[in-house]
């Protein structure tokens, strides 16, 4: 593999653990009302259609070569995502928005 297919690769890779993390928000806002057991079921099937797609992704990206520092690049990407939202969530004045 060239380094310009792994540069594209990490960056893919980063990207989408940007994206794993505000899907994991949606899918957590999403089942909340939920019972224990379906929303453990149901998050077990999220967590294998992401692994999923991003092996599909990999395969079409690559021809499938997989290494572990893609891997990292995805948990990195995920912090990434966690650190701006935490940080956007902080400067957003939500009295501002509502009405006394």
């Amino acid at each position: 593999m060239n380094s310009n297919l792994q540069l594209l690769t990490f960056l893919v890779s980063f990207i989408y653990g940007i994206i794993f993390y505000y899907l994991t928000i949606i899918n957590f806002k999403l089942i909340k009302d939920l019972k224990l057991c379906i929303q453990q079921i149901i998050t077990f099937i999220y967590v294998i259609d992401m692994v999923i797609i991003y092996i599909i992704i990999l395969y079409h990206l690559n021809k499938g070569y997989f290494h572990i520092y893609f891997i990292a690049m995805v948990i990195i990407g995920y912090f990434v995502g966690y650190i701006t939202n935490k940080c956007l969530l902080s400067k957003i004045n939500v009295n501002r928005f509502v009405r006394r």
